[in-house]
């Protein structure tokens, strides 16, 4: 079986939130507002999707779970979710939400979250993996006047590019012992092995 996650313009130029499973649609919002899906991941037979859903002046990063809506970011302050992960039972989101002036990096484990960078510039995690207890996440944070691809190791962050341009990290994935990151550093796709 194959799944996919996204969304679609409808006719009143609304975002639906949704997902498709070998081809057929299903819809995870009714069109009265803009959202997103962004992730799926499948777990003992039930359909986990990551996103998030206009409200107002801002987003709330969710999850649904066989199309039921979780909230897990807060309405007074915008967030979105751009990943989701489940390990024994326990549902893994991340993406960002904003404090203060600026977006940290941010997952919620259950709905409880945690936060990765400190708030004093924007950051954002694309793709979470967890592995026994180890919560790996990527994605990038504005360093100087540039975004960098940044990995977390749970709350352990690693610089994965050094170079002059802008990069960021899109995706994690955990073998063997051995962690891939795939992203761009500058105008090169790459991926890291282990940094």
């Amino acid at each position: 079986d194959v799944y996919v996650a996204g969304f679609e313009e409808n006719s009143n130029g609304v975002n639906v939130a949704m997902y498709w499973k070998n081809g057929r649609q299903y819809p995870l919002t009714n069109g009265a507002s803009d959202a997103e899906a962004h992730s799926i991941f499948v777990y003992n037979g039930d359909v986990y999707v990551a996103g998030f859903e206009s409200a107002g002046l801002n987003n709330v990063a969710k999850y649904w779970k066989n199309g039921v809506a979780v909230e897990v970011g807060s309405r007074s302050n915008s967030s979105s979710a751009f990943s989701v992960f489940v390990s024994n039972g326990d549902v893994f989101v991340g993406g960002r939400e904003k404090k203060g002036d600026y977006e940290v990096a941010k997952y919620w484990r259950n709905g409880v979250g945690v936060e990765l960078t400190s708030g004093q510039s924007d950051a954002n995690i694309y793709s979470i993996y967890v592995n026994n207890n180890d919560v790996y996440t990527v994605g990038r944070e504005f360093v100087g006047s540039k975004d960098v691809a940044k990995f977390w190791k749970n709350r352990t962050s690693t610089t994965l590019s050094n170079s002059t341009g802008e990069s960021t990290a899109y995706s994690v994935f955990f073998n063997d012992g051995d962690v891939y990151i795939a992203g761009n550093d500058g105008d090169r796709a790459v991926y890291w092995k282990n940094g």
